[in-house]
């Protein structure tokens, strides 16, 4: 009896959550364009214009990352990673310096940061490493030092150039991937200890506008003209927006430049659409959000093999991590660190990682049956 031949993968795909990343993605260009937006006739940067260009790209990558088997791409985890401390290296040599720090790796007006490729690498490192630890090795204390020590490179790499908020995005990976290996929490535990450890070091190591940031999180009045101008401008624009909203291309604290137009389209585009769209409009990003974490944890949950599991797993740490930061940060509830919200802020770097994520995402969901 002739067997059925399976689906194409596009006919088995989650559609629920590439319908989600399409609409997070368009509603970034239209407010990355609102947060660019100077006044009829005033000329504006062409952000939103390079945004959707990383995406069509991102697209590119998502159906191409997609349509090949995830335990094929993971047999390559290795050479991922080696890859992505080459160029976190590199960016320490040679990178597009601003603001003091290296984080770009530029050709002419195309630029990458490093620091975003690399926390999908981990994640990939990760998932192939613990998936090939036996019940017993996973019990073992090396089960933890080994991912810590593949954690720890890319990390302090990191925060060399300095970019804090990418270096803090590794932990939550680290820990919900080995979590759900099956690590001891005592083993868990100490590696908790140690880190609480090593925080006065990590204090010390920061430079004066980090701790200023932190120092403001603490005390929004600290220095509300300086390192907390964009904290408590912030808080005005998500305060001042009411349930429905001033109204696309009418929020002030945005157009009249209250709200830095540096930090607008990226780190705070979230405070842009809550002035404009209200609590309406920033609960529905946040539900965006809720339904794209939870179609994440179903497809870990249905995945056909534990790397599977653990692939997903480690995205979905990745994916609230910057969601929660992010918007916290907006309203005050965490310090500023840099983190920018997925399919959201303006940048082509970790919206090529996110919508990679979401590609590797759909090809464990495809692969769950064995066709």
């Amino acid at each position: 009896m002739p067997t059925s031949r399976p689906a194409p993968f596009f006919q088995r795909m989650d559609w629920l959550l590439f319908a989600v990343m399409l609409a997070l993605a368009v509603t970034s260009v239209c407010f990355i364009y609102s947060a660019s937006y100077r006044g009829p006739g005033q000329p504006m940067p062409a952000f939103y214009r390079q945004q959707m260009i990383w995406f069509g790209a991102g697209l590119a990558v998502y159906v191409a990352v997609m349509a090949v088997d995830y335990r094929r791409i993971c047999q390559w985890a290795t050479v991922w990673y080696v890859l992505a401390v080459l160029s976190l290296v590199l960016v320490l040599i040679i990178g597009v310096q601003v603001y003091g720090a290296r984080r770009w790796l530029g050709w002419g007006r195309l630029g990458i940061q490093p620091a975003e490729l690399a926390k999908l690498a981990v994640i990939v490192t990760l998932a192939y490493y613990l998936f090939h630890r036996t019940p017993e090795q996973r019990q073992d204390w090396k089960t933890v030092l080994a991912p810590m020590i593949v954690t720890g490179v890319p990390l302090l790499l990191i925060l060399v150039e300095p970019d804090l908020g990418s270096a803090l995005t590794l932990v939550p990976i680290l820990f919900a991937m080995l979590f759900m290996a099956g690590a001891r929490v005592k083993h868990l535990l100490l590696a908790v200890l140690l880190g609480l450890c090593l925080t006065p070091v990590a204090w010390w190591q920061m430079k004066t506008y980090q701790r200023q940031r932190l120092a403001v999180f603490l005390n929004p009045n600290r220095d509300p003209l300086g390192a907390g101008w964009n904290l408590n401008q912030s808080l005005i624009a998500v305060g001042s927006g009411g349930v429905t909203g001033k109204g696309f291309l009418q929020g002030t604290q945005n157009s009249l430049g209250y709200l830095p137009r540096t930090v607008a389209p990226n780190d705070f585009l979230f405070s842009v659409i809550a002035e404009e769209k209200g609590f309406v409009g920033a609960a529905c990003v946040v539900g965006l959000y809720a339904v794209l974490l939870g179609r994440g944890l179903r497809i870990a949950a249905n995945a056909r093999d534990r790397l599977g599991m653990l692939l997903a797993t480690g995205i979905v740490a990745m994916l609230f991590f910057h969601v929660f930061v992010n918007i916290g940060m907006t309203i005050g509830l965490m310090p500023v660190t840099g983190v920018p919200l997925p399919l959201l802020s303006y940048g082509g770097s970790f919206a090529l990682v996110s919508m990679t994520a979401l590609g590797l995402l759909q090809n464990i969901w495809i692969h769950r049956r064995n066709y």
